[in-house]
């Protein structure tokens, strides 16, 4: 994900949250965005939504 953004000039960094994983594999993180960028950010990791068939 963070190289997703990069690739569209939204600076990132990726941020330990400090939990302990199940089964202890390692801890959990995030993906952090200026707020400025965040808007545009979801977007673009969002999955893409389908479209409604129209009923023609």
């Amino acid at each position: 994900m963070q190289q997703l953004l990069a690739a569209h000039q939204i600076p990132a960094r990726i941020v330990d949250l400090g939990i302990a994983s199940y089964l202890g594999a390692g801890s959990a993180t995030a993906l952090q965005v200026l707020p400025e960028h965040q808007r545009t950010a979801s977007l673009l990791i969002s999955p893409v939504e389908d479209e409604p068939e129209s009923g023609d």
